[in-house]
């Protein structure tokens, strides 16, 4: 099958691709192609269909089987060229010689069983055309467009595709040490693959109009690979909420309380022990912009919410003003730490996690924790393990749950972390002398604004956080319920020697499998 090009000399080659019609809860469904990329294709190809055939895709219910058999689908090609796919269902446009006058154009109209939708607002004498008869839709209107392209009348005349395009950037340079989003096995031992499958989730989102509020011991706002995603003026109400809050300041009217930046440290600054280090590293794998190193949704915005000062002891009711604080300004949340059971905790997770978000519940996402010798090794801490909170734990770049990974009936997902070959590259304290780096090549950067030494749950749990984001920012309507559902049913199922339950999915050690951003994206856009 082929198209002419404008001067009708040159045929551009297309190929069909299967396209079958399926019955979803009573509602069409398109399905296209077959193989790995097949569910990613169908995906686009019902959305463009509900947005510009305006075909009842999802949304409005069929009778029945027959109703199924008697739909007819746009018809979806592959370009030969560039194989780009671009599907067409009853338009042409044609453009008329200039001295064509409208009798005659109606009588190449009436001819092919055409009626005029629109003219073009620029050319005259170009229109948009559809037929009648949606028997005649689909590949048909190949043919018609190719028949009216060979009238003397025409100038041109081609389907009204609607196409994927692609956009030319360079591909994304993620750095090899960045092994948790694009695995090529370049560092000895990795196995290839083993990542949450970054590229493909770009390449619809990054996580725009979206935020993720981090939990932690302060973020390092004037970070050059952060600054531009900090979220500004969260609290329009109150102007000296300029980049988030510290709840560790006790006196709310202090300055102080204003001030989410890394405060305490003590030496060695390069030990997370006594320095406000972590939360940084913690917003990097959310929202690193690509400046040296690339967060899980690079273009999405990090609240700062400051609860811990270094090892000091915290009033569990200042954090649970600060998740409430954080539910009205952060679409997720993500806490990189673990406490002991609290009311207060669990009572504000289960209040934001189904009130938040204007009643559609806020996701809050928590570290299944690390093993401590002496303690609960084979149970999941809190607040992880409260029945409201998505417990997440750690995974290697090997295909298996990190040695450390707290485990048990409540972990839901895993995520990618340290204790393989290779830990999490992130970023790290701009400050002089702060930091897991104090400004050596080996330890991530001569400059000391990344590390290569982050691991733990705290590095899986807002990597998890930041697929939230990308999901939530190609369908904003998802509930909290939906956002745990999609990431366990798109969850790979890692480790050979493991068994899922065959009924649920799940498994005590990995919950539903490891997090896949690309299938993550592709489900939240269907729904």
């Amino acid at each position: 099958m082929y198209i002419y090009r404008a001067d009708c000399q040159r045929k551009v080659p297309l190929k069909p691709l299967k396209t079958k019609v399926k019955s979803y809860n009573n509602k069409p469904l398109l399905q296209v192609g077959e193989g790995d990329s097949a569910s990613a294709l169908s995906a686009l190809v019902n959305h463009a269909a509900a947005n510009y055939f305006k075909m009842p895709i999802y949304t409005d219910r069929i009778q029945d089987d027959r109703s199924v058999r008697d739909f007819i689908p746009p018809a979806v090609f592959e370009d030969s060229q560039t194989g780009l796919a671009r599907m067409v269902y009853k338009e042409v446009v044609i453009r008329f010689g200039p001295s064509v006058n409208e009798r005659q154009r109606k009588q190449i109209l009436d001819k092919h069983h055409l009626e005029m939708r629109s003219h073009s607002k620029f050319i005259s004498n170009q229109l948009v055309a559809y037929v009648v008869d949606r028997k005649q839709a689909g590949e048909n209107i190949i043919h018609i467009a190719n028949d009216c392209a060979e009238m003397d009348e025409v100038i041109f005349a081609t389907p009204n595709f609607v196409s994927k395009y692609r956009r030319c950037q360079i591909e994304f340079p993620v750095p090899p040490e960045q092994w948790h989003l694009y695995n090529r096995g370049l560092i000895p031992g990795q196995v290839p693959g083993e990542d949450v499958n970054a590229l493909e989730a770009w390449g619809e989102t990054q996580g725009e109009g979206c935020t993720v509020a981090v939990l932690d011991d302060g973020v390092d706002i004037e970070h050059p690979n952060l600054s531009a995603n900090i979220k500004h003026n969260p609290d329009p109400n109150e102007p000296r909420d300029r980049c988030g809050r510290d709840y560790c300041t006790l006196d709310q009217e202090n300055p102080e309380h204003f001030n989410p930046r890394p405060k305490l440290f003590q030496e060695p600054y390069d030990q997370n022990e006594g320095n406000d280090s972590h939360g940084t590293p913690c917003a990097g794998i959310i929202a690193a912009a690509g400046n040296g190193a690339f967060g899980i949704a690079p273009k999405c915005s990090i609240l700062p919410v400051k609860i811990l000062n270094a090892d000091n002891l915290v009033s569990d009711e200042l954090v649970a003003e600060a998740i409430r604080y954080a539910a009205q300004y952060a679409d997720i949340i993500s806490c990189s730490w673990e406490n002991a059971e609290s009311t207060l905790i669990e009572t504000i997770i289960e209040q934001v996690s189904q009130n938040g978000r204007d009643g559609k519940g806020t996701p809050v996402f928590c570290a299944s924790g690390n093993e401590f010798l002496g303690f609960a090794t084979d149970a999941v801490a809190y607040p992880a393990a409260y029945d409201h909170a998505i417990a997440v734990g750690a995974t290697t770049d090997k295909r298996q749950r990190a040695y450390y990974s707290r485990w048990g009936p409540e972990l839901w997902i895993v995520a990618p972390s340290g204790g393989g070959r290779a830990n999490i590259f992130t970023t790290d304290l701009s400050m002089p002398n702060r930091g897991r780096n104090p400004g050596e090549a080996a330890g991530g950067g001569a400059d000391g604004l990344h590390t290569n030494a982050f691991f733990g749950t705290s590095a899986a749990t807002p990597l998890a956080a930041g697929i939230a984001a990308l999901m939530l920012s190609v369908n904003p309507s998802l509930d909290c319920d939906a956002v745990k559902q999609i990431l366990a049913d798109t969850a790979d199922k890692i480790d050979d020697d493991e068994v899922y339950d065959p009924q649920t999915g799940h498994n005590d050690r990995y919950g539903y499998g490891r997090v896949n951003a690309g299938a993550a994206i592709e489900a939240a856009m269907r729904i």
